[in-house]
């Protein structure tokens, strides 16, 4: 019995998951992007606030660095 190769692609924003199966048996190989979408609180402990989403301001910087980073996550594929 003759097999093909055979390839399987999976991809998000936080994880790239490949499978492929040949003649010799199947290969699983998961990949995490790394890729940060939230952005972090400088500092300690977060605040016990209700106005918690006041420490991190909105901007386009973490939006634009964002964007670098998963466009480099995806031209790895």
């Amino acid at each position: 019995m003759n097999m093909s190769n055979k390839l399987g692609l999976w991809i998000d924003h936080k994880k790239a998951v490949i499978v492929s199966i040949t003649e010799t048996g199947e290969k699983i190989k998961e990949i995490l992007s790394e890729v940060e979408t939230q952005p972090r609180r400088s500092g300690g402990s977060p605040m016990k606030s209700d106005y918690e989403a006041i420490q991190v301001p909105a901007d386009d910087r973490h939006q634009k660095t964002l964007t670098q980073d998963l466009n480099i996550y995806y031209d790895w594929f």
